[in-house]
């Protein structure tokens, strides 16, 4: 097994962080751009990012059409909302990726809108990033179709592996719903990550890359996951916060690592190894990221 994050540790916080402004696209004006403007930008990208993959995203129920309604949700809440910041996007390599980030959205995935937001818009060629969705959630009526209309799938091995074997690119939050359990005064401090995406990249071939989530522990503080509300909404939690359903407009950071390579028979050994060095990095860049912000909200 090799891998390349070592080098990360040996920059500064600024070496880390100030690369990727240069691929970050301003937040002009919403009157400057207008809805319209975006909407054919986000559909165009979509199509370029969508001829990546060798098998149309649509046998995993992906609609370009409903995808760029709902991506221009998220795209406008990712540039004039949370005016997101996305740092070392030129990471990204060719080829399948597995993205493997932090999770603090405790009630709707604003992390996970972010990421895919900033693939969309900041890197270059644009990606189609493909949630890997808990499949009780994705067996919801509404937000199960929801998810996948815009590429997301679920989260068990066969459909990320079918995904990267065709050059996709997919997200998972390899803390899985522990994370979304965590309380406030606990904030980014990583719960254990489960092996299953080691195994996935081994198997695949793709390069891992981590992805640090400033910005998303504080948007949505938990105050109670009552186990009763869990058995009502049938859901893994089911996380009571102050704003209910809306997000504060906290500014999120988005850092993308170099990307890993995992290689060799996935071995017990060489799977928690690999499991120890994706999350060590990714604890690192976090801390980085945690170092470099000023403000929760600036």
């Amino acid at each position: 097994m090799t891998a390349e994050p070592a080098r990360i540790r040996s920059e500064s916080v600024d070496e880390l962080v100030a690369p990727a402004a240069r691929r970050s696209l301003p937040a002009p004006n919403l009157g400057d751009r207008g809805a319209l403007s975006l909407r054919r930008e986000v559909t165009a990208r979509l199509l370029r990012a969508r001829a990546i993959e060798r098998t149309p995203p649509e046998a995993y129920g992906f609609s370009v059409t409903a995808a760029s309604w709902l991506y221009l949700i998220t795209c406008t809440l990712y540039r004039w909302y949370f005016r997101s910041q996305c740092f070392g996007i030129e990471h990204l390599p060719q080829g399948p990726v597995m993205l493997v980030a932090n999770h603090g959205s405790h009630v709707l995935s604003w992390d996970g809108a972010n990421i895919l937001s900033a693939c969309l818009l900041d890197a270059e060629p644009p990606r189609l990033v493909h949630g890997m969705g808990h499949h009780r959630l994705m067996e919801l009526p509404i937000l199960g179709s929801v998810a996948r209309r815009i590429g997301a799938v679920d989260g068990r091995r066969p459909a990320c592996l079918s995904l990267l074997r065709d050059g996709a690119t997919v997200l998972t939050f390899p803390e899985g719903t522990r994370a979304l359990e965590r309380p406030f005064r606990q904030r980014y401090q990583l719960a254990p990550f489960g092996h299953g995406f080691v195994h996935v990249a081994m198997e695949s071939g793709a390069s891992v890359v981590p992805v640090a989530v400033i910005g998303a522990e504080e948007e949505a503080p938990l105050l109670a996951n009552p186990t009763w509300l869990k058995r009502l909404v049938r859901t893994p939690v089911a996380p009571i916060t102050p704003t209910l359903l809306i997000p504060l407009p906290v500014r999120y950071r988005i850092h993308f690592g170099p990307p890993i390579r995992l290689s060799g028979p996935a071995t017990p050994e060489r799977v928690t190894d690999g499991v120890k060095q994706v999350r060590d990095t990714l604890i690192d860049i976090v801390q980085r990221g945690l170092a470099a912000r000023r403000h929760v909200f600036f």
